[in-house]
């Protein structure tokens, strides 16, 4: 069984590349071509978080990715394993250090971005200033030729060092911080609602991607009923553990991402609705991952 290095799997991978492969594991999602099992999580006492997903998507490997973070102290870090999917040996370990899971959260956001938001939009902000963060911002950027960015965190040192660090402006609060920005990505540990409808401009795109265990909350329940549309990376999922979880009314109203993207549900259909996506974080984008690594994908 092969062991690829962190350097290894980051020469292989591109923000671009990871894009494409996550936007593609959505849509063979939707059209229902994926062996996507539940992940299992634990939510430690010392406040660590264990994260275990999968799938298969098809072709040669299939892959289960473990991600541990927000330990006191040890940060993040995480591998995937990677199986031979007519045989179950092993073929690979990506001794990634966390790092597959960080590029795939911000593609989805990326995904998400342009299937949802309006095609001019080029200003972001991101609350929260951690690790992910600085992935979001690139992905964005990336994706979308985004001009201009605002961070806001609740402590005034996050958000300063990374304004200084990532091209950033930094606001004191999360009302500045979010209006008139075109997209705005919750990207927090938050458990209590951080922005409220009234903060949000016409047109504003809302990616949701800090709650992802029961308990994490970033969106008041008037942004999830205000909201024109309301999409999810899955539902059936978000509206256990993620924004919809606090709200069944929104959960019933919400699409996949992967339906969005294939034409089976419609997306924006005017420049001035609020679209919020809910995102948990899915097998599927880790399958999608390993894919690229094994298979040399673009750098």
């Amino acid at each position: 069984m092969k062991v690829l290095d962190a350097d290894t799997v980051r020469s292989r991978v591109s923000l671009a590349a990871a894009r494409g492969a996550v936007h593609d594991a959505f849509c063979a999602l939707a059209e229902g071509d994926v062996v996507a099992p539940d992940e299992f999580a634990m939510h430690l006492a010392n406040g660590g978080e264990l994260h275990v997903k999968g799938a298969h998507l098809g072709g040669p490997y299939l892959a289960f990715k473990a991600a541990a973070g927000a330990f006191p102290e040890g940060g993040n870090s995480g591998f995937t394993a990677v199986l031979d999917a007519a045989t179950g040996a092993p073929a690979a370990i990506l001794d990634d250090g966390g790092w597959l899971t960080e590029i795939r959260t911000a593609a989805a956001s990326a995904v998400s971005a342009r299937a949802l938001a309006r095609p001019d939009s080029r200003t972001l902000t991101i609350l929260g200033g951690g690790f992910q963060a600085a992935f979001q911002v690139a992905a964005l950027r990336e994706a979308l030729g985004i001009e201009s960015v605002t961070v806001w965190s609740r402590s005034p040192e996050t958000r300063d060092r990374f304004a200084a660090e990532n091209d950033a402006v930094a606001t004191d609060t999360v009302a500045d911080a979010v209006h008139g920005a075109d997209i705005v990505i919750c990207c927090t540990p938050s458990r209590e609602p951080l922005v409220a409808l009234e903060m949000l401009s016409p047109g504003t795109h809302v990616i949701a991607m800090g709650s992802d265990l029961l308990g994490k909350r970033e969106l008041a329940d008037d942004v999830l009923l205000g909201a024109d549309l309301l999409v999810a990376d899955d539902v059936s999922i978000a509206a256990r553990v993620g924004e919809l979880a606090h709200l069944a009314e929104a959960a019933e109203r919400a699409v996949n991402l992967g339906d969005v993207l294939t034409g089976r549900s419609p997306g924006r259909t005017s420049d001035e609705q609020i679209s919020v996506s809910d995102h948990c974080g899915l097998g599927i984008q880790d399958a999608a991952m390993a894919q690229l690594v094994m298979t040399g994908g673009p750098s």
